[in-house]
């Protein structure tokens, strides 16, 4: 038999709905609307953060082994990081949140998805509008003759990061030195300034330039939603309706009531 629920826990619960319902209702009044992710994405499908308690860039500092400067006198010592990175992304596998966002993308309702992760994991999950503004980790690339190859799963046994010129490939990212995706940016920036609206999604808002995309939506009157477990640069700045809550969780929660209000049923609690 389930013990009866508190009073604390119900009002906890109706509030919660409260948010949700009108997070919802915010992002259906003029649809589609940008998604904006980052780590707190990748960190739930089990990808281990790059910075914070535990980050890989605790062990390798990466203005040394992330520069474009090391891969171009050693390259050598930048793979020991970019393996590291590489290793790690083919590990994991999307999470339901990689989905949702799917598949409100593919009901017309998000897109264009701007990503901060180099994981490749949104579309994997089905997404098709991504913009990932810091590359793909997955697309192995040769400076020298111009060579590609696409990582799906997981590297071959003969694998090697030299190129059959014989140069050193690397992963289609930015490296420390080196300027952003144009062509992606560019598109960010044009989606941001539309007066479309944004969902943002698992990231703290520290790193930039995508931390002024929230600022640029806000400026041409696009309504802010985010969902993240702690404060970010947004919370209590910009953001219309703020979810404190992780990223698989909150979206999933979202979504139902996404779904229910573009029925006409806003959901609530009974």
């Amino acid at each position: 038999m389930m013990s009866p629920m508190s009073a604390d826990a119900l009002l906890e619960m109706l509030e919660m709905d409260e948010i949700y319902s009108e997070a919802a209702r915010v992002l259906l009044e003029h649809p589609p609307f940008i998604v904006l992710t980052g780590a707190g994405m990748s960190v739930e499908s089990g990808l281990p953060p790059f910075r914070g308690p535990g980050g890989i860039w605790e062990r390798f500092d990466p203005e040394e082994y992330g520069h474009i400067d090391t891969f171009r006198k050693d390259p050598e010592r930048a793979w020991v990081l970019l393996g590291e990175m590489l290793s790690g992304t083919l590990s994991f596998s999307p999470n339901e949140g990689h989905r949702v966002i799917a598949r409100l993308e593919e009901k017309g309702l998000a897109g264009p998805v701007v990503t901060q992760n180099i994981d490749g994991y949104h579309g994997i999950a089905g997404s098709r509008d991504v913009l990932e503004i810091h590359g793909n980790i997955r697309n192995i690339i040769c400076p020298s003759c111009g060579r590609t190859e696409y990582i799906s799963s997981r590297l071959p046994d003969d694998w090697s990061v030299k190129c059959s010129c014989g140069s050193y490939r690397r992963p289609d990212i930015v490296l420390f030195g080196e300027p952003l995706k144009e062509g992606a940016i560019s598109r960010a920036w044009e989606a941001a300034s539309s007066g479309m609206d944004m969902l943002i999604v698992g990231t703290s808002g520290i790193v930039m330039p995508a931390s002024q995309l929230p600022f640029l939506v806000r400026a041409s009157g696009g309504s802010i939603v985010e969902i993240n477990p702690h404060d970010s640069t947004f919370s209590n700045t910009i953001s219309d309706v703020f979810i404190r809550e992780r990223a698989v969780k909150g979206l999933t929660m979202l979504e139902g009531f996404l779904e229910d209000r573009s029925h006409g049923s806003p959901r609530g609690f009974k």
